[in-house]
């Protein structure tokens, strides 16, 4: 099984031998007895997990590989953490779906997929991730959170009810600061290790309430060293916020991170910030020894691709493969095949959310191409990021089902018939006021910088042709409400191209164009 060394080690409290002085702290833990021997466990570290099989036509990812891989570290040390940093239980166009559950009433699958998958795996603790709080209610969130066996721990975010704010909610149980895991030891007292979540505040969503990290993370790490010999956060931060975290609040070793998607490590004076590629693609696997004498934590770090090569782990694999033949057969009845490739890839499709709804990517300009492709004709392409529900990238090959997660939710498109005033306004909402959010707007035949069409200034007499989605044509997005005024017949089912008719659907003009382009 391949294996790459991405962060090699011993690091974090101190870099230096026992012998060393200990440094003066008010956060060192209370003093282990003398002599005691050093204690090592594991730590298998996973972040920003949508889909539970694997990816790439197969060849990356799968969450029954990772339960292989913690069984393996079992057989290596029985003192296994398995933690999750964030971003699981959405998205994903599974999430979309519903199922029947056990009163025989339809509801929404949102995450339930992977929680039954982790549970299967052996995942013990998780943070949120801010997608966590894409789920429409706190009642759905925390059932959620009931279902699941393993425990959440998160310092700096609420629940929020009827203007009120109270701890999220786990069977009944408050959501703590921080946990205290114990690591037994023959003969002499556990290693207490102490454990915290942080999540940056970046989901308004009605049901959370978010302080400020750096302050939470700073009381809770003084509460936390009062009972641990060790500590380590997981947090689900921009890297840049992890890094002025770990500078602003010393003391611990280990950040297991998560947000970014792509493998990663960072050293901040003595902390390490790691993060794994996001769909399980890779996992960290931390080997850590912890000497009570002189309260030195040593880290090696390796990074383990998960591929072809590991073999499913049968109970696992039993629980993905009751929801992927949900999805794939539901993906049937409306006309898909999940498994068919439709193009291969040179070049990584760029779908991060960050991305998306800040800037023309690659795999926002092939939307668009297809888009025109289909219908030909309009003076302006538009098309609402939010549309654009991956937050990944796609690598090596697409397959029908890479479209579907992409575009979770299809849709209609229709032409507007736009005075050059209003189609500014448009623009000017959608690239401007609208940056950074989900009615940031995709975008062909407009200069990003000048807002021209056509690489001419918008006539404000004029009169022009957009097509767009009927969502988006109803005002039904941020800020761009005065859409619907313009939108006086309803979407055809089906456009005639030549000899051939398709559906008039986001997924299916997608398709389509990709079949064409074969490899991009």
């Amino acid at each position: 099984m391949r294996r790459s060394a991405f962060l090699i080690a011993l690091l974090t409290l101190l870099l230096a031998a026992c012998t060393s002085p200990r440094p003066t702290t008010s956060l060192a833990p209370a003093a282990a007895p003398p002599s005691a021997q050093p204690v090592s466990f594991i730590i298998l570290q996973l972040n920003d997990v949508y889909e539970i099989a694997p990816l790439e036509g197969g060849k990356a990812g799968g969450l029954a590989r990772v339960a292989t891989v913690r069984q393996e570290l079992l057989q290596e040390n029985p003192n296994v953490i398995t933690m999750m940093a964030g971003d699981f239980l959405s998205p994903s166009f599974l999430g979309t779906m519903r199922f029947t559950n056990e009163a025989g009433e339809k509801e929404k699958i949102a995450g339930l997929q992977m929680v039954e998958t982790l549970n299967a795996l052996g995942l013990d603790y998780a943070t949120f991730g801010n997608h966590e709080f894409d789920l429409g209610t706190l009642e759905l969130l925390e059932k959620r959170m009931d279902q699941s066996t393993f425990k959440y721990t998160v310092c700096n975010a609420q629940a929020v009810i009827d203007g009120r704010t109270r701890a999220f909610q786990q069977n009944g149980a408050p959501v703590p600061e921080y946990i205290v895991h114990e690591i037994a030891v023959p003969g002499a007292a556990p290693l207490r290790l102490g454990l915290l979540g942080v999540v940056l505040p970046f989901n308004k969503a009605g049901y959370v309430e978010y302080a400020d990290v750096t302050t939470s993370f700073r009381n809770t790490l003084a509460k936390v060293a009062e009972v641990s010999d060790l500590t380590i956060a997981i947090t689900h931060q921009n890297l840049d916020e992890d890094e002025a975290l770990a500078a602003a609040v010393p003391g611990v070793p280990l950040f297991v991170g998560g947000h970014e998607h792509a493998k990663l490590s960072r050293y901040v004076d003595r902390t390490v910030i790691a993060k794994a590629d996001a769909n399980a693609k890779t996992v960290y696997v931390h080997r850590i020894t912890y000497d009570p004498d002189c309260g030195v934590a040593s880290i090696s770090s390796t990074i383990r691709e998960i591929n072809e090569e590991i073999a499913d782990e049968p109970r696992t694999k039993v629980v993905v493969d009751k929801w992927i033949g949900q999805v794939f057969d539901l993906m049937s009845d409306m006309g898909y095949d999940a498994e068919k490739e439709i193009m291969k890839l040179r070049e990584p499709l760029v779908c991060k959310e960050n991305l998306i709804r800040t800037s023309q990517t690659n795999y926002g300009q092939l939307t668009m191409d297809a888009i025109a492709a289909a219908l030909p004709g309009a003076d302006v392409y538009a098309l609402n990021s939010g549309s654009m529900r991956l937050d990944d990238n796609l690598f090596n090959v697409v397959t029908e089902y890479d479209v579907l997660r992409t575009y979770p939710y299809g849709g209609n498109f229709v032409t507007l018939e736009l005075p050059g005033a209003v189609l500014t306004r448009l623009l000017e909402t959608g690239l401007r006021t609208n940056f950074g959010e989900g009615g940031y707007l995709q975008v062909k035949n407009v200069g990003l910088d000048d807002l021209s069409v056509g690489g001419k200034a918008v006539e404000s007499g004029r009169t022009y042709r957009v097509v767009m989605p009927e969502f988006m044509a109803g005002g039904n997005e941020a800020n761009l409400e005065f859409l619907q005024e313009y939108l006086t017949t309803p979407a055809a089912k089906t456009i005639t191209l030549g000899t051939e008719t398709i559906r008039n659907d986001l997924r299916d003009l997608v398709i389509r164009h990709m079949q064409q382009i074969g490899t991009y």
